[in-house]
């Protein structure tokens, strides 16, 4: 099952070595299900979860939606309306996505409940995020001192305003997170262009493991009907403000050569997604960490994995990382 779930990946490491399970030191997951009735997860699964619910009510809404009106979501967090606007949103990107792959396949391409989940999870972080943003740190913290009331074996330092600007996904091999990493893009647009009279990013950047996979999102990303997208070219003049540049890691380097670009060429307000974020809590994480937030710092990031849990698990950690550089 895919994990709609976000957490800073500069959090403190952990006060014991008794082993947990990463989805346990999940908080902004627990902030976000607490827009919701019920006991996680599980119950929205349980809701949700059919192949029936999935496809669009006559209303244009998802079948989602009108479940989770049926007492699922959390009228003291969230109302019906902001709701219905959320799901209109995800409706009209997934769409937009999924048009030429529609056409290609001869069929219809539905949102599965997780992949939904991610996306409404999404709309609601993104929403405070650029209209709420002390409230959306306040009830982080809130989250965070629940969370430390439940259990004394691990501590975390403080969300600060700093930590806001990046969003961790972890989601199962085979959950379609590609298709989500287009529609994320799709949501910030549109959150950010609200509050900026339609200005866009300075650069939207898809940082990737290497050549193949970079070669496979261009391929996919036109699929989606993404027009301006490529891969990037330091030689080559500046790319046009909404052009999605595709980079693998292992050209990013802290000076330009001959194959490499120095991060500097990067820095402003970005939208960033990293394909495989949890390389960052691997081998030489400090130097990959230390390039990644340059590239982020002044914009937003989003990062896709199916073995966060592993990697932090085996205590691949920036904190870790740090101590042995």
């Amino acid at each position: 099952m895919a994990r709609a779930s976000a957490k800073s990946a500069a959090r403190s490491g952990r006060a014991s070595t008794r082993p947990r399970s990463f989805h346990q030191d999940l908080v902004l997951n627990r902030w976000l299900l607490g827009f919701f009735n019920g006991d996680g997860l599980q119950k929205l699964k349980e809701r949700l979860g059919e192949d029936r619910w999935e496809g669009l009510h006559e209303d244009g809404q998802t079948l989602f939606f009108h479940q989770l009106t049926g007492n699922l979501f959390n009228i003291d967090r969230i109302s019906e309306s902001e709701l219905r606007r959320y799901d209109l949103s995800i409706v009209r990107h997934w769409q937009t996505i999924t048009a030429a792959r529609n056409k290609r396949e001869g069929h219809i391409l539905q949102l599965k409940y997780f992949q939904y989940l991610s996306l409404l999870f999404t709309e609601i972080y993104l929403d405070w995020y650029f209209s709420r943003r002390q409230q959306l740190l306040d009830g982080l913290n809130a989250a965070l001192d629940v969370f430390h009331e439940d259990q004394t074996e691990v501590r975390f330092q403080p969300f600060t305003a700093d930590d806001l600007n990046r969003l961790a996904f972890w989601n199962a091999t085979g959950s379609g997170k590609t298709l989500l990493l287009h529609v994320n893009i799709l949501q910030y647009l549109h959150h950010y262009q609200a509050g900026k009279a339609g200005v866009l990013p300075d650069k939207i950047i898809l940082l990737t493991p290497n050549e193949g996979l970079s070669r496979q999102h261009l391929e996919e990303a036109q699929l989606s009907g993404f027009n301006f997208v490529g891969y990037f070219e330091k030689d080559k003049a500046r790319a046009l403000k909404g052009t999605i540049e595709i980079i693998d890691i292992n050209k990013l380097a802290d000076e330009m050569g001959d194959k490499t670009v120095a991060v500097e060429a990067f820095e402003g307000d970005n939208l960033v997604l990293v394909d495989e974020g949890h390389r960052g809590t691997g081998k030489n994480a400090d130097a990959w960490m230390r390039r990644r937030n340059a590239i982020i710092s002044h914009g937003f990031a989003f990062e896709y994995s199916a073995t966060f849990g592993q990697a932090v698990g085996k205590g691949h950690t920036v904190a870790s990382a740090r101590k042995k550089s």
